[in-house]
């Protein structure tokens, strides 16, 4: 019940009351006062008018006090409310619409700027510790998380943007002692926390921004702080990183990049360059497809410089497309050869994906076996059930699926067993230390027989001396690629698809 409605019950009936006690007792007096003018006894009206004074007195009182306890109701269920309205349950921070709210406030307006310092907290590797602890641990890692961000910065309001991304707002613009509290909450969670009588180790990226120095505006200053976030991630997590007016220069960078390789695409600069895959006999069985950019003006472009940035845009999808159909069209001049290539785990969250290779597939009539689609450890662990659910979806078109650099993450064997995939591929950090790394043997033989016993098979990736080539093979690999075996090499072939690779191009 709201205060009106219950003023409107309760308050009308005591209204009428009181009005009635007191024109009675206006009544009495004025009948007391006739009495008394005609000189008659006037004890009784008097008296009458005494007792409906007081009683009007009474349920005026009365009347106030059911208003004062029913406005003090009314201010605790609205405050109950506003609590549950602007409140994360599960972790006891702010909501993301409260957070910028009181964001705006605290940054001030033009005329009348405020001093303020954003932070925005993530959880690194949560998905992947969600998914080996379960999502109990992923809450109260979250609500830890909350915990150690109120004991460092007590004065500091925090919100949980969303995820696992947290927001603080700290009073002042002080910057060394906004990283200096961003390095203790980072240095509080790698301590860990307690799960099921074990102790769980976390950690945490941060990126600072302030304002006025940075911007004024609460949503520009949340993009810089954002920009800073991205670059902690970049230089490894677990870090906390001031912005810097650098980062915009890179941000600008990126857009330079990816208005070049739109050109690229057009232009026909790029290239897919193919470096053999072999069985223990050193016969060639398979390739890899790996994209080249030959700038006319930059030379060849590594694909570390561009890739990332085609992935934080919609370009990796043309670019996804471009190598699958160049990859088609090679194929005939390739033999007997599968092909794999590589797909962006951005290319994995759309469905579009699924309907691009159909699409390929329909238009060229290549058989979807000649085909290996190489997703990395990384993504695979990432992978929600709707990422799963695609990979099944081109798996079950008849696409083999490999699982790239494995052993570089967090992807433990169960990934084996649950994943739909037909080919591990192990990093070459382990088959280059398989020589005096008794962990890096273990890892490999113990790899290779959960491998066969799933039916998988085994690529043994990086592959440089004849050495390891031996070490990889006594330990139960049974293909094999590195440059001992052959480098990545340009097929110079004629190119009938060229007006299609336009088309790509020009789509995006």
């Amino acid at each position: 019940m709201n205060l009106l409605t219950a003023v409107s019950k309760h308050g009308s009936p005591l209204y009428i009351g009181t009005q009635t006690l007191l024109a009675s007792a206006s009544a009495s007096a004025a009948v007391s006062a006739l009495l008394q003018y005609q000189q008659i006894p006037a004890a009784i009206p008097a008296a009458a008018a005494a007792l409906g004074t007081a009683a009007a007195a009474c349920t005026l009182a009365s009347l106030r006090h059911s208003v004062v306890n029913r406005l003090s109701e009314a201010a605790r269920l609205e405050a109950e409310r506003r609590e549950l309205v602007e409140t994360d349950l599960m972790t006891g921070a702010k909501v993301r619409r409260t957070f910028l709210e009181e964001l705006a406030e605290s940054t001030g307006s033009l005329r009348r700027k405020r001093c303020a310092t954003v932070l925005i907290v993530d959880l690194d590797h949560f998905k992947q510790l969600n998914d080996g602890f379960g999502h109990r641990f992923g809450d109260q890692a979250l609500a830890h998380l909350v915990t150690c961000i109120r004991e460092c910065f007590a004065d500091g309001t925090v919100g949980r943007l969303g995820g696992d991304e947290f927001g603080i707002i700290l009073p002042g613009n002080d910057l060394k002692r906004a990283r200096k509290k961003a390095e203790r909450l980072i240095d509080m969670l790698n301590r860990g926390m307690d799960f099921e009588g074990s102790r769980v180790s976390l950690s945490a990226s941060v990126g600072i921004a302030a304002s006025p120095q940075h911007a004024t505006s609460p949503t520009e200053l949340m993009q810089l702080a954002d920009l800073a976030l991205y670059e902690s991630k970049a230089r490894g997590r677990g870090r906390a990183t001031l912005f810097d007016e650098d980062m915009l220069s890179e941000k600008r960078q990126r857009r330079f990049v990816e208005r070049e390789l739109r050109a690229a695409l057009y232009l026909n600069e790029l290239e897919l360059h193919y470096q053999p895959i072999k069985n223990g006999s050193r016969e060639t069985y398979a390739v890899e497809g790996l994209i080249r950019w030959r700038h006319p003006v930059r030379g060849m472009v590594s694909p570390a410089e561009f890739i990332p940035v085609a992935e934080r845009s919609n370009l990796i999808d043309q670019l996804g497309e471009w190598v699958f159909r160049r990859a088609c069209a090679d194929l005939p001049m390739l033999g007997d050869c599968r092909i794999s290539i590589n797909v962006s785990g951005e290319q994995l969250k759309r469905d579009e994906i699924v309907t691009m290779m159909k699409r390929v597939v329909d238009e060229t009539g290549v058989d979807p076996q000649s085909f290996v689609l190489e997703i990395t450890e990384t993504v695979a662990t990432a992978a929600g059930p709707e990422t799963v659910a695609r990979i099944t979806a081109l798996r079950d078109m008849g696409f083999k699926i490999a699982l790239d650099d494995f052993g570089t993450g967090h992807c433990g064997f169960n990934y084996i067993k649950t994943l739909p995939i037909d080919c591990i591929k192990i990093d070459r950090s382990y088959i280059q230390h398989l020589k005096d790394d008794e962990i890096a043997q273990v890892f490999v033989s113990a790899l290779t027989q959960i491998a066969r016993i799933q039916g998988l098979s085994i690529i043994a990736e990086g592959i440089e001396t004849e050495t390891e080539f031996e070490l990889a093979k006594a330990a139960g690999c049974s293909s094999f690629q590195g440059y001992l075996l052959g480098r990545p090499e340009r097929r110079l072939l004629s190119m009938p698809q060229d007006v299609q690779m336009r088309q790509v191009a020009l789509s995006a």
